[in-house]
């Protein structure tokens, strides 16, 4: 196998392009990158090629044969296929840095959706269609109506089932920014998770308000800096991401979220939980923030943001704001208004769509399920491989769900930026793209903060025959 067998094949099946001429074709774009090369001049087999393209057998010895043809491939019978000299030149005279575009990404761990969720994706929008003939009043109960499902949907992860507390918009980015905006005072003092969403952390910001970062260990934000930075500055806010923690994909104890919900009584801050993969357990996480709340009856605001894309496909946009058990009707009210004049609401036939398929039993019982084994599968792999493949100085953070797992290695160090960029770059050479720890940091924080180097390394969009190949990539990285 070549060092490099992994590329990012997009093939455009209603195209009238032939697949094996799209696939001939992003060959020769490969090829000049190094890429699926034994020995330097040797292309793998037909049955690796099969394996990495997806492509039939029949497919891949058609795009061979065709740059046979080109005469970029010479055919050597029983030893394989082989670069002539015309592609030898092409690739000293117009060979391609592989920095300019890196082979496989991890950047973005939204995975795809399925094929039967996609057959289910579009009846559901098929069948959806017709909303854009309703009445002004018809919209409007359509709406509440999918609210209801949204509730039924969140409850089954612990929420509360009270649909008049939901705000749905376009996306939880959205949910967000409407926080930040209507909800929050430039005056106000935020405290966040040291490793936290750069884009959440840049609308704070770029709004004006004060963005404090407090360090994290194994069962969440420390409570140490937590007293010691509300000493300093006290906040207004707490923002956590106590359930499948994004970047590091921990979850908070326990312990944890009781003590945060009675720091946040004793100082009277309102806490946002954010609850990006709350779908995508591994085992049954424990209760949320706002639930716990809501049970004890705490006077704390909790507000809970939730999103859908994770959970349905990347581009179903949509996301949840639930107010806080405490906040009365009339604001509740003026809220939602405030929703619907900003036109942050989501598109009713998207809404529609995906109530309909929230409704669908088969969701809960049989889609959820399968999506979680695969992940919690993946995982289980990276935890039987990271023996082989990091140094023993290295370690992968213990996670319960989600997609995201977090990668240290090395003693704490106030350079920890410089080796996670030295790391990064080696492996963008090799054909990966990575997020360094520093990506998810506030960018103003102090100069010399010690902390351990880290990369997140999602569980998705590879496969676990991709996964294990990269983790040790990355582990020999480390050694160099």
């Amino acid at each position: 196998m070549a060092n490099r067998p992994f590329f990012a094949f997009h093939f455009h099946k209603g195209s009238n392009t032939p697949l094996y001429v799209q696939l001939a074709e992003q060959l020769r774009t490969a090829l000049l990158r190094g890429a699926f090369l034994v020995g330097g001049g040797q292309l793998i087999s037909l049955r690796e090629m099969k394996a990495v393209s997806g492509c039939s057998l029949e497919t891949v010895k058609k795009a061979y044969d065709h740059l046979v043809a080109d005469g970029w491939l010479e055919a050597v019978h029983g030893k394989g296929y082989f670069l002539t000299a015309k592609a030898r030149q092409a690739r000293d005279c117009t060979r391609l840095p592989l920095t300019d575009i890196p082979l496989a990404s991890l950047v973005d761990s939204t995975p795809q959706p399925g094929a039967e969720l996609m057959r289910r994706l579009r009846a559901a929008f098929y069948e959806s269609v017709g909303v854009l003939l309703d009445r002004p009043d018809e919209k409007k109960a359509r709406r509440s109506q999918a609210a209801e499902v949204f509730a039924g949907h969140l409850a089954r992860r612990g929420i509360p089932h009270v649909p008049e507390r939901l705000l749905l918009f376009n996306r939880s980015v959205s949910g967000f920014s409407f926080l930040v905006q209507q909800v929050m005072k430039r005056t106000d003092v935020v405290f966040v998770e040291a490793y936290s969403y750069p884009a959440f952390m840049a609308m704070l910001r770029h709004s004006g308000i004060e963005v404090r970062a407090i360090r994290l260990d194994d069962e969440g934000i420390c409570p140490e800096a937590l007293e010691a930075a509300q000493r300093e500055r006290p906040a207004d806010w707490l923002m956590v991401n106590p359930h499948h923690h994004f970047p590091t994909g921990i979850s908070y104890s326990p312990r944890r979220k009781r003590y945060l919900l009675e720091w946040a009584e004793r100082h009277g801050v309102r806490l946002l939980e954010n609850d990006h993969h709350g779908d995508l357990w591994f085992r049954r996480p424990g209760r949320t923030l706002y639930r716990m709340a809501a049970e004890a009856g705490s006077p704390v605001p909790v507000y809970y943001l939730h999103s859908f894309s994770k959970t349905l496909a990347p581009d179903v946009q949509l996301g949840v704001l639930a107010l806080p058990w405490v906040m009365a009707g009339e604001e509740r009210e003026r809220l939602r208004q405030f929703v619907t004049l900003m036109g942050a609401e989501p598109p009713l036939v998207v809404l529609e769509a995906a109530a309909r398929l929230l409704a669908d039993p088969w969701f809960a019982e049989v889609y959820l399920p399968e999506r979680r084994a695969l992940f919690s599968s993946r995982w289980q792999c990276l935890l039987q491989e990271q023996r082989q493949a990091l140094p023993k100085h290295a370690r992968i953070l213990p996670i319960s769900g989600g997609l995201n797992t977090w990668i240290e290695w090395g003693t704490a160090s106030p350079l920890a930026a410089s080796q996670e960029a030295r790391i990064v770059s080696l492996l963008r050479e090799e054909g990966l793209e990575l997020m360094p720890g520093q990506a998810f940091r506030l960018p103003d924080e102090p100069v010399g903060i010690v902390r351990r180097p880290a990369v997140r390394f999602p569980l998705s969009p590879l496969d676990e025959r991709e996964l294990k190949h990269w983790l040790h990539r990355l582990g020999a990285a480390m050694l160099r």
